[in-house]
């Protein structure tokens, strides 16, 4: 059947080529382009599942365990969307990765719900599908082993050298291949690892055995690499878990491989994880790390955390995380109930960001998650999304306990281990850290394995006795599917003709998603390299194809700014439209998210170059200064650039009091320093300015800028 291939297909991508996919011209390479390919794989998948239905003239649905957790889970999310302090996010993601909003958990829990009512029972076909997953595994693995060693893939395909070359990280020191962060890779590496354990234990084919102890020492070859410590705290959990499994295997039949071989191929593997450990350390070993933060890197862009923060004497990852943890708890404490909103930490943590913060090497960093998923779950989603969460998680872990318990079939028992030992290892990963992409299509997916290779009608425990949809539902369900719709009839027709008609809607419409982002990048470079022109001419064609996304039109406002002034005294008249343009759409970004603070910073940007223009956006300037205080107060970063736009429009004595709160907030703010010493040299308060300076020596000896003001001051009594 033509419609089988397609969802089978389909899972295929999924599984096998989303984890490889990112390009360079996207505003964000790796998450964006794989959440864009869920989206399009989600559509085809759920349209042709459809069609299946309606040409089978029945409800084609396989109820499991986990279809009540889903349904509150879902609800929690969309009650937390729609009281959301940014609807706009929760209901798309944090632009640019996009995982984690309504929008992507809607798309997941249609994969999964497909997914067991087109493969249940289908072993050949499921086992077919993590075998794929497998190679794609030993693939990324091998991409990763190779960038250690200084030869990344990325870079022959970027700028066509077989190197390391075209990344300012150091990705011989965490490797990330694909994936975009080693956290990222190692998550996507450990969960993939014990479906590979499993057929190296199981198989009896010594051939094929060979190859899979292979891609179970390829894939922890590369794991070791991204030394990522919540991922290997992560692994050993589930690995214990799964070896204790082990002490209770008992060959039934002949037809399953001996108790001796299983331990003997399980020392095997246990036995050359110690070996690459001992040859090239572990994560809980080897500090010689980047941090373990670092955001996703873009081809020859400098990081602000490029280099080693331990060797740099940065803030050790732990220290900041504590920090960001309290700040995630009393968001929770505002937002009880049902948080500040699906994926909307970025801005609520400013809000309630602890003033420590300021004291740690990533002072600066914007953080969008609370790099604990359970705590983010909590601070976003509050006490029912996360009570949500957990239920997901406790009944998936409650079932497969139980089920391996009741299991006679010693390989399903076994197979039902190694996918609780990979959701355990994700589960204690994701303490440290949060899941991108790929990791929640197998967080989703890999339940839905297990439970279509499970007969469910032999499930006798609550809550998981009634498995199936009631009896009258079904009836309901499959008589209006016959009345309504039999073959060649004008109902029949038409809703094929509405269900294909909706699929391409969606597909045209997330492919102008991508293609507006690729116009925003592009535009947000020309921005940063002050070609105002073209980038308020990219800009515009990403508004044209993604008319609600509200970081374009800031964007836009700040490059159509820019244009008009440097118009102004060519083309007065075309200076005047653009100008009102850059209004307009920096107005209409902030109603869009009047909580994101990094668009207030981009509004007050433009209001200050438009104030060259007119001095009434010299008030709407600082307005959206004094507000970004509101929405950030413990920021010194804001008060610094109210200090030097507040002394740009003349109110210097106003000036030194913002450049003051920023030393409260960030005490070692040596910018603000040198900020308020110039301040008081324009006030001719010497003796002032000369005081500051000398903190700012004491702080840093020898600072040439502190030096060279000083000097200066000197000179001119």
């Amino acid at each position: 059947m033509v419609i089988n291939r397609i969802i089978y297909s389909c899972y295929l991508l999924l599984i096998g080529l989303v984890p490889f996919l990112f390009y360079s011209k996207n505003f964000e390479l790796f998450e964006f382009n794989k959440m864009i390919a869920v989206y399009c794989l989600t559509v085809i998948i759920t349209a042709s599942w459809f069609l299946k239905m309606l040409k089978a003239k029945k409800w084609i649905f396989q109820s499991s365990p986990l279809d009540l957790p889903l349904i509150i889970f879902l609800i929690t999310q969309i009650l937390a969307t729609i009281f959301s302090i940014d609807q706009h996010t929760s209901i798309f993601g944090y632009y640019s990765r996009l995982n984690g909003g309504l929008l992507s958990t809607i798309s997941y829990l249609l994969l999964y719900w497909a997914f067991i009512s087109n493969f249940y029972g289908q072993t050949k076909q499921i086992f077919n599908l993590l075998r794929v997953g497998i190679l794609s595994g030993v693939l990324i693995s091998i991409w990763a082993i190779l960038e250690h060693f200084g030869h990344s893939f990325s870079c022959q395909l970027l700028i066509g050298q077989f190197n390391d070359s075209c990344w300012v990280q150091d990705v011989q020191a965490r490797v990330f291949a694909s994936l975009g962060q080693p956290n990222w890779l190692a998550a996507y590496l450990e969960m993939l690892l014990f479906i590979a354990i499993y057929f190296s234990l199981v198989t009896k084919n010594k051939t094929l055995q060979a190859l899979y102890l292979g891609s179970c020492i390829l894939i922890y070859l590369a794991f070791t690499f991204t030394y990522s410590r919540g991922a290997m705290l992560g692994l050993l959990v589930g690995l214990g878990m799964f070896g204790l499994l082990g002490f209770f295997y008992k060959s039934m039949t002949k037809d399953q491989i001996s108790r001796t071989k299983l331990f003997g191929t399980w020392s095997l593997i246990i036995g050359t994880f110690l070996i690459i450990n001992l040859l090239f350390a572990s994560a809980l070993t080897n500090f010689k790390l980047i941090h373990q933060d670092a955001p996703p890197p873009r081809p020859g862009i400098v990081s602000q955390t490029s280099g080693s923060q331990l060797e740099s004497g940065g803030t050790e990852s732990g220290q900041i995380r504590l920090i960001v943890w309290k700040g995630a708890w009393q968001i929770f404490l505002h937002y009880p109930i049902l948080g500040s909103g699906v994926e909307t930490f970025a801005y609520s943590y400013y809000n309630y960001r602890p003033v420590e913060h300021n004291l740690v090497s990533e002072w600066d960093f914007l953080y969008n998650k609370a790099h604990n998923e359970f705590l983010n779950y909590l601070a976003t989603t509050g006490v029912l999304g996360f009570g949500s969460y957990m239920l997901l998680i406790l009944t998936f872990i409650a079932w497969s306990i139980r089920s391996m318990y009741n299991q006679v079939d010693q390989s399903k028992k076994l197979f039902t281990g190694a996918i609780l030992g990979a959701y355990l290892s994700y589960l204690i990963q994701n303490i440290f850290q949060f899941s991108v992409v790929i990791i929640a299509v197998f967080f989703f997916i890999f339940p839905a394995v297990v439970f279509s290779l499970t007969d469910l009608k032999k499930t006798d425990f609550w809550p998981f006795k009634k498995v199936a949809l009631p009896k009258w539902l079904d009836r309901s369900l499959n008589k209006i599917a016959i009345t309504l719709i039999s073959k060649n009839s004008l109902t029949y027709n038409i809703i094929i003709g509405i269900v294909i008609i909706i699929s391409g809607f969606l597909m045209i419409t997330i492919h102008n998603m991508w293609v507006a982002d690729t116009h925003y990048a592009l535009g947000k470079q020309y921005l940063q390299n002050d070609n105002a022109g073209q980038a308020y001419n990219e800009l515009v064609e990403a508004v044209d194809l993604n008319p609600y996304e509200p970081l374009y039109l800031s964007d836009l406002g700040l490059a159509a700014a820019n244009a008009a002034l440097a118009l102004q005294s060519e083309d007065a008249t075309l200076s005047g439209q653009i100008k009102d343009r850059s209004v307009g759409a920096t107005l209409e970004a902030l109603n869009t998210s009047p909580r994101n603070v990094s668009l207030w910073r981009t509004a007050y940007r433009s209001f200050f170059v438009l104030s060259a223009l007119d001095p009434k956006y010299q008030e709407q300037t600082l307005n959206a200064v004094d507000t970004v205080t509101l929405l950030a107060p413990t920021d010194p970063e804001t008060y610094i650039n109210k200090a030097l736009i507040l002394n740009s429009f003349g109110k210097t004595d106003l000036a030194v009091d913002a450049a003051k709160q920023a030393i409260t907030l960030k005490p070692d703010y040596r910018d603000a320093k040198l900020t308020l010493a110039d301040l008081y040299i324009k006030l001719g308060q010497k003796d002032q300015a000369k005081e500051v300076l000398n903190e700012v020596l004491k702080q840093i000896p020898n600072d040439p800028d502190a030096l060279s003001k000083l000097k200066s001051i000197d000179n001119s009594k």
